[in-house]
């Protein structure tokens, strides 16, 4: 249980009104309408566009590769029906350049050997682009020798790899040294001054911390109590972990894993009588999951995994949330808009390759671009331009809610304004 005795303050900014999506779907299907044939000149002339992987006159093969099974499968439900949703809206507009879009999908199982064979197939399979949603990261250096184009989130490709895109902004995981004060200056205003970093293992969870870990000191008021980095993956008996906070005399603490694993450290927090000032757990956005935490959850932060959360009040994410409703899928799963935005910009990336795409021009026409909106559902406008990393620059803004009885409550505003500092040498280096 969390103590709402402390006032949240923070500096925001409002975020101005999103574009809206411009394919609605029949009120009660997921079914796109037909997809308008390509006409005879369009055929004729993607027919006269050199042979690239992935790409006929008719279509585009695409891909989505993530943890459809295994302990990670329950963070990233829905993310590959919502990438198909926005394909089959692209479809209904008649496609890209008349070709129609084609998703496969590719289960890496949440394993490491799973994830490279997933890869190799579908790089085997000849499609053309991937969204990548995943914990782990053994496939990067095969989709990088390989050239292909990725979009997704977290991992540290994200901030390095020329070829991938991160669907809001640079990933910070490939620099352990670097961490941005948004998080801790949020838990502060809520009354945090001693801090237990809790994470499970992999490659995203454990560089985040470490770096968070680093950046305490240099916020004041704030100071480590604890850091467990080796939290099991999924649901678990947490008691130990419920204890060791306890003891140390923690008031605050930062979870990222697994939204399962979450939950049990709540559900062990309460059972031990721990109250706390602020929790946060990462990829917290589903309003279900508090009917279903016994009230352990209750005043909780709670932070996407960068897309806006599904109720505030920005059109985009209504029009969002209606789309996946007339679908019968959950907006609401942590991942899901993760997955949406991720097959938008590789439908972007496809828009400014040109009309005979390749993946290089895609490559080098989207790492142009600068103004990347997430088809209206990220907190602020993404550069692919080199940044403080050489894919650009992390994000500065994060829209948070607080766990309210059974629902989760929006912030009235995004809060903006984060510095990321270069914790070996204490230099802010955006911000």
């Amino acid at each position: 249980m969390i103590s709402s005795r402390h006032p949240r303050r923070s500096t925001v900014f409002a975020v101005g009104a999103s574009a809206s999506l411009l394919v609605a779907l029949a009120a009660n299907s997921a079914v796109a309408a037909p997809t308008p044939a390509p006409t005879k000149a369009t055929a004729t002339s993607n027919a006269a566009c050199p042979v690239t992987p992935g790409v006929t006159p008719a279509g585009i093969t695409l891909g989505w590769i993530g943890s459809k099974t295994g302990a990670a499968s329950t963070t990233y439900l829905g993310s590959s029906e919502a990438a198909q949703l926005r394909v089959d809206q692209e479809n209904a507009k008649g496609g890209i350049n008349g070709r129609k879009l084609t998703l496969r999908v590719y289960d890496d199982a949440s394993n490491s050997t799973t994830q490279i064979s997933q890869a190799q197939k579908a790089i085997a399979d000849g499609v053309f682009g991937l969204n990548a949603n995943a914990s782990t990261v053994s496939m990067w250096p095969t989709l990088k020798e390989a050239n292909i184009p990725v979009t997704g989130f977290s991992n540290p490709g994200f901030g390095t790899d020329r070829n991938a895109f991160g669907v809001t902004g640079a990933s910070t995981s490939s620099n352990p040294a670097i961490s941005s004060t948004g998080l801790l200056e949020k838990l502060k205003s809520m009354g945090a001054t001693k801090i237990a970093l809790v994470n499970h293992i992999s490659a995203g969870s454990v560089s985040t911390f470490n770096a968070l870990q680093n950046l305490i000191q240099y916020v004041p008021g704030m100071s480590l109590a604890l850091r467990i980095p080796d939290s099991p993956q999924g649901a678990h008996d947490a008691t130990s972990e419920a204890l060791r906070i306890k003891n140390s005399g923690a008031d605050s603490v930062a979870y990222s894993g697994f939204i399962d694993g979450g939950i049990s450290l709540a559900q062990a927090l309460k059972q031990q009588g721990v109250t706390l000032k602020a929790m946060n757990i990462v990829g917290l956005s589903d309003p279900a999951i508090l009917r279903t935490s016994g009230g352990a959850l209750e005043g909780a932060l709670g932070t996407t995994y960068g897309a806006l959360p599904v109720g505030v009040n920005v059109r985009a994410m209504k029009t969002y949330a209606s789309a996946m409703k007339a679908a019968g899928l959950n907006s609401y799963s942590p991942a899901a808009p993760l997955g949406y935005i991720g097959a938008d910009l590789l439908i972007k990336g496809l828009k400014v390759a040109g009309k005979c795409p390749t993946r290089q021009s895609f490559i080098d026409n989207l790492r142009q671009v600068t103004n990347y909106d997430g088809a209206g559902m990220i907190p602020e406008k993404v550069s692919f331009l080199p940044g403080i990393f050489p894919n650009g620059n992390p994000p500065r803004c994060t829209w948070y809610s607080i766990a309210k009885g059974t629902e989760l409550t929006p912030d009235a505003q995004v809060t903006c304004g984060a510095r990321y500092i270069d914790t070996s040498t204490g230099k802010v280096i955006l911000g």
